[in-house]
């Protein structure tokens, strides 16, 4: 697969205060990706680096194959922390907000003509926010307020979208609705994400790539079945716990203390518990418990 992003030797600090250190790693072409890791690890620093706001103190970075020197121009869209607050007081409807992501193509002193509505209107229903386009932002919920928001980012058309801890803030069922729009973009639109969070049993499960920041430095997880649960576990060593169930086979992911495979309802061997659920088991069961229900 084609490198879309990749940071090489890469390093960023001060003279006596390095924040990352070293750093490798590389995102293909249609990857979902995590980044993850403890407060001041340096997560926000290193989406400031590839989005061009700061420069590495040593090392590269490159977007597209191109050398990142700023935002612009450059197929990535940005989504921040709580990037609807920032709107929220503004006196603006959602469908202002979705066009002023378009400004750059509308053109200064311009206004927008009926293909930036009609691509406003695309972003807008592609969040399920159509309905809402000629209400203020500030009436909104939090996690409406960050669908606004990322359809904004998405009537620029990224090849790339890069989120920093999008979920905060955000409600359950609006973090759940916020996934599945990327999950989508994932998998249907075929846009590469990088996603810094902290909210990984809720993430991982869409996920095929995991980014361990700790202590400066880089490890980079590949997922297949992109099943993740406690992925940023200190008991483990690679910050990722993962096993197969040996029962189906199913790429099940557990924590320290694991548990039973989602697919067939074994225990994995290596837990430890005695349990000696199957798929025959489990049907038996629900039969069972059918025929109580009549």
């Amino acid at each position: 697969m084609t490198k879309v992003i990749e940071v090489e030797n890469m390093s960023f600090g001060y003279t006596r205060d390095m924040i990352l250190e070293n750093v490798d790693f590389a995102v293909e072409e249609g990857d979902f990706a995590v980044v993850i890791g403890d407060n001041g690890v340096g997560k926000s620093t290193m989406v400031k680096l590839l989005l061009g706001a700061i420069h590495p103190t040593k090392g590269k970075i490159s977007i597209g194959g191109k050398t990142v020197t700023s935002l612009s121009g450059s197929g990535i869209g940005y989504l921040p922390q709580n990037g609807g607050n920032r709107a929220a007081s503004f006196p603006a409807t959602c469908e202002e907000i979705v066009m002023s992501g378009l400004y750059k193509k509308i053109g200064f002193m311009r206004f927008p003509g009926k293909a930036h509505k009609e691509k406003a209107d695309a972003a807008l229903k592609s969040v399920g926010m159509l309905d809402k386009k000629k209400e203020l932002i500030g009436n909104l919920s939090g996690g409406q307020q960050q669908r606004i928001m990322l359809a904004r980012v998405l009537a620029g058309d990224p090849k790339i979208l890069i989120l920093d801890e999008p979920t905060v803030g955000v409600d359950a069922e609006s973090v759940d609705r916020l996934l599945h729009i990327l999950h989508h973009l994932n998998i249907e639109k075929k846009v590469t994400i990088l996603m810094v969070t902290h909210d990984v049993e809720k993430v991982g499960p869409y996920a095929n790539r995991v980014l361990c920041l700790s202590e400066g430095a880089c490890r980079e997880e590949l997922l297949p079945d992109a099943q993740i649960v406690h992925a940023h576990s200190h008991s483990h060593p690679h910050g990722v716990a993962h096993i197969h169930c040996a029962n189906c086979e199913h790429g099940g992911a557990h924590g320290h203390d694991a548990e039973h495979c989602a697919e067939c309802g074994h225990c994995d061997e290596k837990c430890g518990h005695d349990h000696e659920h199957s798929h025959e088991h489990g049907h038996e069961h629900d039969h069972d418990h059918g025929k109580e229900e009549k």
